[in-house]
């Protein structure tokens, strides 16, 4: 395992800058790399893109569709049922039905809504990284760190932090943008 020095810049010219620095420290083509890290929940960590099997804002969705269906159902019933009384008696059955089915839904829909809140997908919390150009450095020589770290903040780096990771040629190839990052 490599330790690894690693910091976020907003726009690419800013990493560019910063690799450019970085190179005349000493430090070669081999040993720095630069990527463009997504937004937090857009890593396509699962097939069907995003890092989490579910939002936080839509845990309690399920249960309150299902109450919303119920609640609808009886609701749209009893609605049917009255309707029905003053119609024909050929159409009370379909209008029951009709009453039950439509209220089954609505109520669905609105438990469903009710039941999520706002997950602020795309906002980076305190323990997730930020979208931007990553530049990340192989920091395994003594006093390494500290050359990198000033190089970096001299260029305007935001978030520095630090890792161990499988670094080969050239590149961080373990490097999992879900994971917390360990700020210096």
């Amino acid at each position: 395992m490599a330790k690894v020095i690693a910091a976020r810049f907003e726009t690419q010219p800013e990493a560019d800058r910063a690799l450019d620095a970085l190179r005349s420290a000493g430090f070669d083509g081999q040993n720095v790399t630069s990527f463009y890290l997504n937004q937090p929940g857009q890593h396509a960590t699962y097939p069907i893109g995003g890092d989490t099997d579910h939002d936080e804002g839509t845990k309690k969705s399920g249960k309150s569709a299902a109450t919303g269906a119920a609640v609808g159902g009886v609701t749209g019933l009893a609605l049917g049922t009255a309707a029905a009384i003053a119609m024909e008696p050929g159409l009370a059955v379909a209008a029951a039905i009709g009453g039950t089915g439509v209220g089954a839904f609505v109520g669905s829909l609105a438990g469903a809504l009710s039941g999520t809140k706002d997950s602020g997908a795309g906002e980076a919390n305190a323990d997730e990284r930020k979208a931007g150009v990553m530049v990340a450095v192989r920091a395994d020589a003594d006093g390494a760190q500290d050359t990198i770290v000033q190089t970096l903040r001299s260029q305007g780096a935001q978030a520095i932090e630090q890792a161990e990771g499988e670094w080969r040629e050239g590149a961080w190839v373990d490097f999992d943008p879900a994971r917390a990052p360990q700020l210096l």
